[in-house]
């Protein structure tokens, strides 16, 4: 693919175990790359792909972290040497981290990367901008934002899709952490219409029925989705 007038790497990586896409964003050029999210059980799956580019790892960018992550990607920090970006609220245990919030950032090479707080699946989210792709975590996961529900906040991820993510252009690509309806991407003006008649109906309506479904659906346990 081309991003900004450079050839870049582009490469999603879905975990065997967990089912969560990672991406693997990299400037052959420059020999650097970033992941988004990578999945757990796939480090070395990770690894191998830099190694055949040539591409030395600089950041793991995570979209949120829930309390019952492992490890939040320390391993694989630690074995790349790479930097750990997450939100404010983050816990942490890699040696290197930096926090990140709305409108920060991030470069590699001739790339950049705007963060975006996108709160609502869990209260520390950010979805990050590179050129015309979104990845963006569980943000259009509705249908099962309460998988994590005593860290869900209907009224915040109302706020971030009609703040933060709607008023971005239509021919943005949506990548999720997880396949939307056995789909792993969509162009944002078609998230758009599909979601209007839920968030047509106002703040107080979408609250009510986000909350039905928290209170309705069984909580995740013993889940490690990072790497």
């Amino acid at each position: 693919m081309i991003a900004n007038g450079v050839p870049m790497v582009f490469r999603p990586v879905e975990g065997r175990l967990t089912g969560m896409i990672g991406y693997v964003l990299g400037d052959p050029d420059e020999g650097l790359a970033v992941v988004v999210d990578p999945p757990g059980g796939e480090t070395e799956l990770i690894l191998a792909l830099l190694a055949e580019s040539g591409m030395r790892l600089v950041m793991v960018l995570r979209t949120h972290v829930h309390a019952n992550d492992a490890d939040n990607c320390a391993a694989l920090c630690e074995r790349t040497g790479a930097l750990l970006v997450a939100g404010e609220a983050v816990r942490a245990k890699a040696s290197a981290v930096r926090r990140v919030v709305d409108d920060d950032v991030l470069t590699f090479g001739v790339q950049s990367i705007r963060v975006l707080a996108t709160p609502g699946h869990t209260s520390n989210c950010v979805s990050y901008l590179w050129d015309d792709r979104l990845m963006c975590g569980d943000m259009f996961d509705l249908s099962t934002c309460s998988a994590e529900g005593s860290e869900a906040n209907p009224a915040a991820l109302y706020d971030s899709l009609t703040r933060r993510i709607f008023p971005l252009p239509d021919q943005v690509l949506v990548f999720p952490a997880h396949a939307m309806k056995a789909r792993r991407v969509a162009m944002l003006a078609e998230l758009r219409a599909r979601l209007t008649p839920v968030l047509g109906r106002g703040r107080d309506a979408f609250i009510t029925e986000m909350a039905a479904r928290l209170g309705s659906a069984p909580a995740m346990t013993g889940v490690s989705r990072s790497c």
